[in-house]
């Protein structure tokens, strides 16, 4: 029994985003598809086939195996990212076989063997006739005698294999599988598509150049990205499912899909899936296995995370049938705790991330962009070479003069710049500084792409030159994260309007001079209809400012009141009755950016927080915790370089915008909280009051702006396509 339906997402490779890996992408999905790789995968349940011929002979024909191999030894001469879009395309259906091993032992002969093993081994490996088996860990050990001798408890491929790659200490050790010396006992593994055998070496006499000496790290880098790959593609093929079933499945008069706890489950799926997705992307884009190491170690980490996660859930969102052994989903469960078993062994990604963190490595693939970008960079070069030799206080015009300062801003006030020019501005004025102006920027742009000539004229400039502040009057009380449930009323009366209502949560309503308000002006229309946009003076009569204490004892957000304040019909940003229009104009005009941060008031940074995880007494137990955190705020970086890509490539939009909304509400607060376990009793006897204030602050990022529920809601519906809640139409 098959899971039922697709939701409108990626279905093919969610690691392709150029147009040379989504035809990758697409031609390996069709092919295997038309080959019924999930319906031989579960045929293994019966008689555990080790490599259907169909699939392994796909595999070969289309030289999959040599994706990431020399042109010179029968390779293709690509890299990692290709090989990883196919690996995570076969996983989706879980193809039976051996080439995760084999794939695997192919790079890391290329990579690291010398020419002659090269030479020998490589044509055989990337044609399919050789086979290979490999070992992340185990206690072998190649002496300097080039004995060979030890145990690997679980060697992925190691009964169908040829030759044996195992992990020796800091070398690898290439071992013919019926040498002298080696045995190979079959295990039951728990992923019937795929074979693990028990090995065990006594003596065995390698040739010098089948010792690979320092080669381990690279080749569990390569390892961990591709088995890591192959993690993903289970982690959003049991979001598929899990989608699909929710669209049709009925309870209680209605699909299931419309319930929020079913909603929230598919949200965090895909928030799982998808930050996993662009760490493996990263990790794969690098040309240099050795700088590749932590960026692998995240990749394996929160694969690991997504597999588990999803295909538990999937289970659980399908209810019983589910748990059938017709269904498919258990299948996938096999294959993803088969493979986040593999990518613990031998060495934690976790401990990884913590120590590479520690030494100064933490860092991904380098970010190139294409030869277009040089006709934007000597330009931008030169003005910022003039305005860092200015004084400091006059810096901000000159930005201002030049539209340096919101390049993504339409001129006169920008460059309206494209991504790749923001992305080369942003190279060449780093060390300049260029205010963020938040809320009130935010507000601007919405009267440049709004308001009325007048209007621009009278209230952006002073905005962008730094003299005026703006506040957002959108949210109201019992209202909360429905900020179109607009109750403040406005009436028409000569030469304006007369506003009456409150608006909460304001921020900064008490340092600002004007505010931009949803003010509703015809109670008889539907509720995103019938509210006007209106910018209110902060000092007009009538209005009043009520700062509201928060818990870290600062008043960053106010409750306003309007008693019959007068708005003159000049001050209208927008057509009367269609503020809403206006309201979300400015979604599409956001700063791209590759630089990423949270966003979140914090006082941890990663080097603080493993400066905390080493003093601890019990440092060892958090540093799962730990690992997840920097792992998570690494991510975040690489969700805004997809999303710079997809945009440089001409690509749809994908879900990074809305995973870092939430990603980054989220990791802040897990890195206090974590900061804070860390520091102990010191954190709550005033030793530490920086970090206590942030902990506390950090309790609101994840209600500001729109709660994480709310957020969580949007992804599931307007992401993944499940029905709105009948009772909210």
């Amino acid at each position: 029994m098959r899971g039922v339906g697709r939701f409108s997402g990626v279905n093919k490779s969610a690691l392709a985003i150029t147009d040379d890996h989504l035809a990758l992408a697409d031609a390996a999905a069709g092919q295997l598809d038309r080959l019924d790789a999930l319906g031989k995968a579960r045929a293994t349940l019966a008689d555990r086939e080790a490599h259907p011929p169909e699939i392994w002979s796909a595999a070969t024909e289309l030289g999959w195996l040599g994706l990431a191999v020399g042109e010179e030894h029968g390779g293709s001469g690509f890299g990692l990212s290709e090989l990883a879009v196919v690996a995570e395309c076969q996983a989706r259906r879980l193809c039976p076989g051996p080439f995760l091993p084999t794939a695997v032992a192919a790079v890391v002969l290329d990579r690291c063997a010398d020419g002659d093993l090269r030479g020998a081994l490589l044509p055989g490996l990337t044609s399919g006739e050789t086979i290979a088996g490999v070992g992340p860990a185990g206690t072998v050990t190649a002496g300097d005698d080039l004995q060979v001798t030890g145990v690997d408890e679980a060697v992925l491929g190691a009964p169908d294999a040829d030759i044996l790659v195992l992990l020796a200490g800091d070398d690898v050790a290439v071992v013919d599988r019926h040498a002298d010396g080696v045995s190979v006992t079959p295990l039951n593994s728990l992923d019937t598509t795929r074979t693990l055998g028990r090995v065990e070496l006594s003596g065995v006499a390698l040739p010098a150049d089948r010792v690979l000496r320092g080669a381990a790290r690279r080749a569990r880098v390569v390892f961990r990205i591709l088995a890591a790959a192959e993690a993903v593609g289970v982690a959003w093929a049991t979001l598929d499912m899990a989608v699909g079933y929710a669209k049709v499945r009925e309870q209680f008069g209605r699909t299931i899909g419309t319930f929020q706890a079913v909603k929230h489950h598919a949200a965090n799926m895909l928030v799982a899936a998808e930050t996993a997705t662009a760490a493996i992307w990263d990790a794969a884009r690098s040309d240099d296995l050795d700088e590749a190491e932590f960026a692998a170690a995240v990749a394996a980490l929160l694969a690991s995370r997504a597999a588990i996660f999803n295909v538990q859930n999937n289970i659980q969102l399908h209810g019983g049938i589910g748990f059938t052994w017709e269904h498919d989903a258990h299948l996938y469960l096999r294959r993803g705790r088969t493979l986040a078993a593999l990518l613990a062994a031998g060495a934690d990604p976790a401990f990884d991330i913590v120590d590479l963190q520690r030494a100064g490595q933490a860092h991904g693939a380098s970010f190139s962009l294409p030869p277009e970008a040089d006709e934007y960079r000597s330009q931008a070069r030169e003005a910022a070479q003039r305005i860092a030799g200015l004084p400091a206080e006059r810096q901000r015009d000159a930005l201002v003069e030049s539209g340096y300062f919101v390049p993504h801003w339409p001129r006169p006030w920008g460059r309206g710049a494209d991504v790749l020019e923001q992305l080369v501005i942003e190279e060449e004025f780093s060390d300049i500084p260029r205010a963020d102006m938040g809320i009130t920027g935010w507000v601007a742009l919405t009267i440049a792409q709004a308001g009325t000539d007048e209007q621009r004229e009278r209230w952006v400039e002073p905005v962008l030159r730094g003299e005026v502040m703006w506040c957002q009057l959108f949210s109201e009380p019992g209202a909360g994260s429905d900020a179109a449930a607009v109750r403040t009323a406005a009436k028409k009366v000569d030469g304006g309007w007369r506003v009456t209502g409150q608006k909460v949560w304001t921020s900064l309503a008490h340092m600002c001079q004007w505010g931009l308000a949803t003010v509703r002006t015809d109670f008889d229309a539907p509720k995103h209809a019938g509210v006007t946009m209106m910018a209110i003076d902060m000092s007009a009569d009538g209005v009043t400012v009520n700062p509201l204490r928060g818990i870290t004892g600062d008043s960053h957000f106010n409750e306003v009141f309007f008693d019959d304040v007068f708005v003159p019909d000049s001050d209208v940003v927008g057509d009367v009755n269609k503020g809403w229009l206006v309201a979300r104009a400015t979604l599409g005009n956001e700063r791209v950016s590759i630089g990423g941060g949270s966003g979140a008031p914090t006082a941890v940074a990663p080097a603080d927080l493993v400066g905390l995880l080493d003093r601890a007494p019990d440092g060892d137990t958090q540093v799962r915790r730990a690992a997840e955190v920097l792992a998570e705020l690494h991510t975040l970086k690489l969700l805004n370089l997809r999303r710079a890509t997809r945009a440089i490539s001409g690509a749809e939009p994908g879900p990074e915008g809305n995973v870092t909304k939430l990603l980054v509400a989220e990791s802040g607060q897990r890195l206090t909280e974590l900061a804070l376990d860390l520091t102990g009793v010191a954190a709550v006897t005033g030793a530490n009051e920086h970090l206590t204030l942030a902990y506390l602050g950090n309790r609101a990022m994840t209600i500001a702006g729109g709660t994480s529920e709310i957020t969580r809601n949007t992804i599931a519906e307007r992401i993944l396509g499940l029905p709105r809640d009948p009772l909210l139409k």
